[in-house]
């Protein structure tokens, strides 16, 4: 996993104070804005806009970043740049490459306290079911809905006033199961010019107000093996519908057998040999359980 830091300071405090810094997951599709919104956040260029075309789904890259308050007081934060789903299946191969990236992303975040927030990073159009699943994936398979789920709304600089569009769509959402416990609408572009300056200024104190407000609630912090058995197991069960549909093709690749799995454990996130396969087994056996979202398609 990479890292991209605001701040800079090798004092002891400031090293202390980074391993209890909140972790905000930052997610979507390829598209929505997720990069711009860290820009918008850190008030500065931090993350680059035209970076994840080519990630693997969890991958993520973190920037340390701090929110001053209306007292003067500043807040650490870590945001990850978290890569969802692109479409709205999953490949064998795809799940493969994405339960390595999660165990890289499962050991930073078990390391440094947990997950504080969730972000859900959307264009404003509409609902579609890489939309749908991308927030199964990280709301109920990644944090077993223990993590409160914020939206941001972007693309919004031709709404006036940028709320409206929630003001519209909102029952859209309640009607297909995605639910938050807050959301922002914003701009995350100044625009050519700055023709968007105004609007931009004005979403940037909105975001910045609902991440201070969920700094004093608490993070959720699982036990690590456990948490990784849980969320492999259930994406395989994805990887599993999609290959059972296309079963009967021609052409299509073998189904991921257990082996295969303990191997990719082994050789790709470093597990020893016996571990490997007894993990490989636990994570075989969450497939078939009956709890656990389904994938829209």
């Amino acid at each position: 996993m990479s890292q991209k830091k605001l701040i800079s300071d090798n004092s002891s405090s400031y090293q202390i104070q980074r391993a209890c810094t909140p972790n905000v997951l930052i997610f979507g599709e390829t598209g929505v804005g997720k990069s711009s919104v860290i820009n918008l956040i850190a008030g500065e260029r931090l993350a680059d806009v035209s970076a994840g075309a080519s990630s693997c789904t969890m991958e993520a890259t973190s920037y340390d970043v701090v929110l001053t308050d209306n007292q003067g007081v500043g807040h650490h934060i870590r945001l990850f740049d978290t890569v969802g789903l692109n479409e709205p299946s999953l490949s064998k191969n795809n799940y493969l490459g994405a339960i390595e990236k999660a165990n890289v992303l499962i050991t930073q975040l078990q390391r440094t306290g947990g997950i504080r927030l969730l972000i859900f990073c959307i264009r404003g159009s509409r609902i579609t079911a890489v939309m749908q699943n991308n927030y199964r994936l990280f709301r109920d398979i990644l944090c077993q809905n223990q993590v409160p789920v914020a939206f941001v709304i972007t693309g919004l600089e031709n709404e006036h006033p940028m709320e409206n569009w929630w003001n519209r769509n909102a029952a859209l959402f309640a009607k297909s199961n995605l639910s938050c416990t807050s959301h922002v609408c914003v701009t995350a572009t100044r625009g050519l010019d700055d023709v968007y300056v105004s609007q931009y200024q004005l979403s940037q104190t909105a975001i910045h107000g609902m991440l201070l407000e969920h700094l004093s609630k608490t993070s959720w912090e699982p036990e690590r093996t456990g948490w990784f058995i849980h969320l492999a197991g259930k994406l395989l069960k994805w990887v599993t519908m999609i290959t059972d549909r296309k079963l009967h093709l021609p052409g299509q690749p073998k189904s991921l057998t257990v082996e295969e799995l303990a191997r990719h454990l082994k050789e790709k996130c470093k597990i020893p040999g016996e571990d490997a396969l007894q993990l490989a087994g636990k994570i075989w056996a969450k497939r078939v359980e009956n709890t656990g979202p389904d994938l829209a398609l």
